[in-house]
């Protein structure tokens, strides 16, 4: 074979549930699909299929989360041409909104106001699209925080512009069209092929810190245990302090202390 890539014999069988070829389907496990079963290959190559998305065009891929489950991701022009493809496609604005710009969105009336001028619109502060599909009284509008996304490298650093409005872009095709098997790239970080969630967290409160500090001082815990909680929370994200926060609250001593072993978050904070 040219592409020197094994076919297997369920590669043969999965072709005949596609309209691909068992050596294209080889290849899309090398690629796209990487560290794929072949059954999670074939789920993949489904969801593909049913967006009417190209694998080989890069409109769609997949990679495994770290509990091993797989997320199909799609990036803009994924979530734009499955989009494009339905019946209700009526078009979608969007753009970025500079701190100079004059700008309000009221969302609950699917309604815009955005004004800017040419001369220095400041830095950019997010970005919003909007759509509305045909037969729908209320058009969706999704808007995204330039300081909750902006990776500062890459094209992030070259044109910011066109990539926070990719992400404004991509929720709201998501969310107005249903595209509920795709995921979006901007959301995740791959790492080691990998992917997790991205923090696109704010810096936590200090009002919400405090609450926090006010549930372990009057837990049951010993005092060395909540003097190692109250050490840790002021290094951690909103998540991380809400998951403390409900540890506190559900009062999960056992769980906890029982044995030495220690729950997920008791295990983060050693």
């Amino acid at each position: 074979m040219e592409s020197g890539i094994a076919i297997t014999k369920n590669h043969e069988k999965i072709a005949k549930t596609t309209d691909l070829s068992a050596e294209q389907i080889a290849i899309i496990k090398n690629t796209v699909a990487k560290n794929t079963t072949d059954l999670e290959l074939a789920y993949f190559l489904q969801v593909a299929k049913s967006y009417e998305l190209s694998p080989f065009k890069k409109e769609v891929w997949c990679y495994k989360d770290a509990k091993n489950n797989v997320i199909v991701f799609a990036g803009r022009d994924g979530h734009l041409a499955a989009a494009q493809k339905d019946r209700r496609w009526s078009g979608i604005a969007s753009s970025e909104v500079r701190e100079n710009d004059i700008f309000s969105m009221d969302i609950p009336n699917g309604k815009i106001t955005h004004t800017a001028g040419w001369k220095d619109r400041g830095k950019i502060v997010g970005a919003y699209a909007i759509c509305k599909p045909k037969g729908c009284d209320i058009a969706t509008i999704e808007w995204v925080t330039m300081e909750a996304y902006d990776k500062g490298y890459n094209t992030w650093k070259s044109d910011p512009a066109a990539m926070i409005k990719k992400v404004a872009e991509t929720h709201c095709l998501k969310k107005a069209y249903g595209l509920s098997g795709l995921a979006s790239e901007y959301d995740f970080d791959i790492v080691d092929d990998k992917a997790y969630p991205a923090d696109l967290e704010k810096e936590p409160t200090i009002s919400y810190v405090s609450y926090v500090e006010s549930l372990i001082l009057n837990s049951t815990y010993d005092h060395e245990s909540q003097e190692r909680y109250l050490k840790q929370i002021a290094k951690m994200t909103n998540s991380e302090l809400e998951e403390v926060a409900n540890l506190m609250k559900d009062n999960q001593l056992d769980a906890i202390h029982e044995n030495g072993n220690y729950s997920q978050t008791d295990l983060k904070l050693q």
